[in-house]
């Protein structure tokens, strides 16, 4: 494996605390360095980013309309996507096929049960739907956290990734999160509609809590967190947290030479830091489904006894707590993981990413405030920029030298 080479620094602005041991000085982006390309006042919040090879970008919006295309030079192509159930209506889009398929950009439906084109709402409708008895309904829930709404799907050669799991709340938070971790990742023809399984975590990833059963370590609740994406379309990557390692495997299923990441630092975390980080899965098993919101009155209750109930030491909570949040894929094998932040509130990260390439070579990326990466290529890593007033427009910073 390679060595973990510095980071240099670059631009200006005080730097978030360092997420990795041996890796040095992170390279710090600031607002100079985003390209703003356009925006549209149908824009609410943007949940997920496509490229499209001729260089139309497409958002996914949290809100009608679901789907805002772009040119390459940031004019507005097409706003449409109503809910319902209807031609041409959209159930609960949750996401765009990573990689795309055929040049366009696809999104899974998860009312529809299906894989549609969204690129070119002029032309036929056209849509790929998922065989019921090998993909049951409701079966691809949160493509790679525990109570995301978005569901990552990716393009594997002339396949579609799929992430099946079995999961529900109905049977508590524990036996939910056990259920995430053991998914599979399938593999479907899009011509033929044929599924077939690829990867089992579960098998792969081991059961998590075995390996704190002889400790006095509180129980590691959040090791649960399954992160994964194809890289260059021909390989898939799973972080395993148990080593610290990017497992890859071929699109057989195969596995190759792993990566080794660099030891993250264990961030000391309050118990109110991982009430609130735990918020979203508290609520979802109180409210019996991911998206039911509570009162604020009951929000801070629930914040206060999950508070009271995990009195424990700050380094007791953050070894619960994850590690990482998201995983991506360039194509050139380059891969990006952003660590888990305890004073971003949920389970989510903060500005800093962690860039390894295929030499293993890691450096840590800063972000300006306001940016949200989506989509990482070779060059530039694409996203969105907030502004002051939340106003979102879809933006692209250069990737750092290294």
């Amino acid at each position: 494996m390679g060595t973990l080479l510095l980071a240099s620094l670059a631009g200006c602005g005080a730097a978030p605390d360092s997420a990795l041991d041996g890796v040095g000085a992170q390279s710090v982006l600031d607002a100079s360095d985003v390209n703003l390309i356009g925006t549209s006042n149908s824009l609410a919040v943007v949940e997920d980013l496509q490229v499209l090879e001729g260089g139309d970008i497409w958002a996914l919006n949290s809100t009608e309309p679901y789907f805002v295309g772009f040119t390459a030079d940031g004019s507005v192509l097409h706003e449409y996507g109503t809910r319902g159930g209807g031609p041409r209506e959209f159930g609960r889009p949750s996401g765009f096929v990573s990689g795309g398929t055929q040049g366009e950009a696809w999104i899974f439906d998860q009312r529809r049960h299906a894989l549609i084109r969204v690129s070119d709402p002029e032309r036929a409708w056209s849509e790929v739907l998922l065989p019921r008895d090998s993909v049951p309904a409701e079966s691809l829930i949160s493509g790679f956290s525990l109570v995301g709404t978005q569901v990552r799907t990716a393009r594997l050669g002339h396949e579609i990734v799929l992430p099946r799991s079995t999961g529900s709340l109905a049977g508590g938070m524990f036996s939910f999160t056990r259920s995430i971790w053991g998914a599979d990742l399938l593999g479907l023809d899009p011509a033929s509609g044929a599924v077939r399984n690829i990867l089992s975590l579960g098998q792969i990833l081991g059961d998590p809590s075995e390996a704190f059963e002889a400790t006095d370590q509180p129980p590691q609740l959040l090791l649960w967190f399954r992160l994964w994406d194809v890289c260059s379309g021909t390989e898939i990557r799973v972080f395993d947290r148990l080593r610290n390692q990017i497992r890859r495997f071929d699109v057989d299923g195969d596995e190759l030479e792993a990566m080794t990441l660099p030891p993250v630092r264990v961030h000391e975390v309050t118990p109110d830091q991982f009430a609130r980080a735990l918020f979203d899965l508290y609520s979802a098993e109180v409210t019996g489904g991911v998206g039911r919101r509570l009162s604020a009155g009951d929000s801070s209750s629930l914040i206060r006894r999950v508070a009271q109930e995990w009195n424990r030491q700050p380094a007791e909570l953050a070894a619960i707590l994850p590690r990482y949040v998201d995983l991506r894929c360039a194509a050139d094998g380059t891969v990006w993981m952003r660590p888990f932040d305890p004073e971003a509130g949920g389970l989510r990260g903060g500005l800093v990413w962690i860039r390894i390439r295929p030499d293993t070579e890691a450096q840590e990326i800063s972000f300006p405030s306001g940016f949200d990466p989506f989509r990482f290529t070779p060059a530039r890593i694409w996203g969105v920029q907030r502004d002051e007033l939340d106003v979102a427009t879809i933006a692209w910073v250069a990737v750092p030298e290294g």
